[in-house]
């Protein structure tokens, strides 16, 4: 991770909700929608919306995150960083130390693309949709 800022039109930059926590990340990444239950109840949400990324890629900037290890579905250990004063996810890191998960919902309206995946589809509820364009995977 680094603690630069980037001024480049390539990224984009977000904030938790009291803005104490500015994290930027290129552009260029995808977006997937994650239904399984650790993330559902990490977020409070039906799916969390992340971009994977590689670590090195990952910009942190302000206040140092609060973290909470559990095991994430697969049964390894994930870290959930968040924001101490206000409580957002801000980005989930995994086993492979090479990539992270960095929540989609940090990033102002109309910056974020349409998801192309929807990750653990067999435990989304019946009434979840699809969007048109986007892939079902029924597991990670």
């Amino acid at each position: 991770m680094s603690d630069v800022t980037s001024s480049n039109p390539n990224t984009i930059t977000g904030s938790c909700n009291c803005g104490s926590i500015k994290i930027t990340i290129p552009r260029s990444y995808q977006m997937v929608l994650c239904h399984c239950t650790s993330c559902r109840k990490s977020g409070g949400s039906m799916a969390s919306s992340n971009f994977s990324i590689p670590t090195k890629d990952l910009i942190v900037e302000g206040s140092e995150p609060k973290q909470y290890k559990n095991k994430g579905t697969s049964g390894g250990e994930v870290t959930r960083n968040f924001c101490g004063e206000c409580g957002p996810p801000l980005w989930t890191a995994v086993a492979d130390p090479s990539s992270v998960f960095v929540k989609g919902g940090l990033f102002d309206p109309h910056t974020v693309p349409q998801p192309n995946a929807h990750l653990f589809g067999e435990e989304m509820e019946d009434w979840e949709i699809v969007q048109e364009g986007a892939e079902r995977l029924e597991t990670q």
